[in-house]
């Protein structure tokens, strides 16, 4: 999970090239605690558990996972909140330079996007939750 938050925070810092200081400052400070906490949060929890020195099987049997999935789902949530706030207002920034008629394909996609993550992010949160939550025996 590590490797996922640090490319999730490339991802996210990508997305503020070319913002104001002040933007960046802001949202690259909540996007750097975020993924610094959960880290923290998630060694701290796996340590707790015995994540390290039980075996995975026997990890996931005593129900560890579930400890875990509490601590990674409101994470998930927020990162992909994150995500698509940056990448709205990226697009908005793009539709407010442009003055010719190529600016209503900025809205357009700014549509297009929010229109495929609102089927994407609830197959993505089923999957995350598979991971740690047992559904079926």
């Amino acid at each position: 999970m590590e490797i996922f938050t640090i490319l999730f925070v490339c991802l996210t810092l990508l997305l503020l090239i070319g913002t104001t200081k002040k933007f960046k400052l802001y949202a690259g400070g909540v996007v750097v605690g975020a993924a610094a906490l959960f880290v923290i949060g998630e060694i701290i929890i796996k340590v707790r558990t015995g994540f390290y020195t039980l075996g995975k099987q026997e990890w996931y049997n005593q129900g560890y996972a579930e400890t875990m999935g509490k601590w990674v789902m409101p994470f998930f949530l927020l990162g992909v909140a994150v995500f698509l706030i940056l990448v709205n207002i990226r697009m908005i920034q793009q539709f407010l330079r442009r003055k010719d008629g190529i600016r209503w394909v900025w809205m357009a996609l700014v549509v297009v996007i929010d229109a495929f993550a609102v089927f994407l992010v609830p197959v993505l949160l089923f999957i995350v939750a598979f991971m740690f939550f047992p559904f079926a025996p």
